[in-house]
């Protein structure tokens, strides 16, 4: 299939001026000692990926992804492969093989606490029937031992999802409620994180403000893991200069168990 169809080859590159308030020392490329919370530059995601589809007689639609990792070319970690899916779809809905996506994330719109995790050897299926989007996700035993379901709502800007994932008997459910208008947009979440063998249950509680204009745009997350008494705060600006070129800045602010920690950067991307 993939030798007769349609193929993309894309890509994104990310080179980033970051700094944090560790109060460890490291050593530079010189191997001199330097001080704590001092910047760096360093990359971000660096991807090359290859995409393709073919319309096939019967209505259908097979298609295929596999994306590298290059971040080792610029010193940036190890080498490997990912976004690698095999699929076909259709009036039915989109049926995957390989890294799909985690429907019970359906359930979270803001990200500072995840709810959910990559599945990356597993089954995925997608439905879209009017303004509702329904999913389910497996993976096995040997795999990951996974399961995890989803469904999500948009109508004129308001935007509701509910999620659920079991992972090796430990099960997460939570729901999202969100607004758009004009530009300006808000976002609720409520996250009941179970039980596992590193943490006890836990409630998570998340809010997010943002606004976005002629390319500008502006968030402000907060999201609080209660029990844990883990409180993370997220500001994001960016700015896109068009042809897929675009500047970013991010700001965390962390309050783990009265433990402080903060963390910037200042990042330039191209997308290709």
């Amino acid at each position: 299939m993939m030798a007769s169809a349609t193929t993309t080859l894309g890509g994104v590159v990310q080179v980033r001026i970051s700094g944090n308030d560790s109060t460890e020392n490291t050593l530079n490329f010189n191997g001199d000692q330097v001080e704590e919370g001092e910047a760096a530059v360093t990359n971000g995601d660096v991807r090359m990926s290859f995409a393709g589809s073919h319309a096939m007689n019967n209505g259908l639609t097979g298609y295929g992804s596999m994306r590298l990792n290059l971040d080792s070319l610029s010193g940036g970690g190890d080498q490997g492969n990912d976004q690698v899916w095999v699929g076909i779809k259709g009036g039915f809905g989109d049926f995957r093989m390989g890294e799909v996506p985690n429907a019970g994330e359906y359930g979270q719109g803001i990200d500072l606490h995840d709810m959910g995790v990559d599945v990356n050897q597993g089954l995925g299926y997608t439905g879209t029937f009017g303004g509702a989007t329904v999913g389910v996700s497996y993976s096995p035993a040997r795999n990951m031992d996974l399961i995890a379901a989803g469904a999500k709502f948009s109508w004129n800007g308001l935007g509701l999802g509910i999620g659920m994932q079991d992972l090796d008997e430990a099960t997460n459910v939570g729901a999202t409620a969100s607004f758009a208008y004009a530009g300006a947009s808000i976002a609720l979440q409520f996250s009941q994180l179970g039980e596992t063998d590193d943490a006890a249950e836990d409630t998570v509680v998340a809010a997010k403000v943002g606004y976005s204009i002629s390319g500008v745009s502006l968030a402000l997350t907060f999201s609080q893991q209660q029990d844990a008494e883990d409180t993370k705060i997220r500001f994001d600006a960016g700015y896109d200069l068009g042809g897929g070129l675009g500047i970013s800045t991010r700001i965390n602010q962390r309050d783990n168990d009265g433990a402080d920690s903060s963390d910037w950067r200042i990042q330039l991307a191209k997308s290709f």
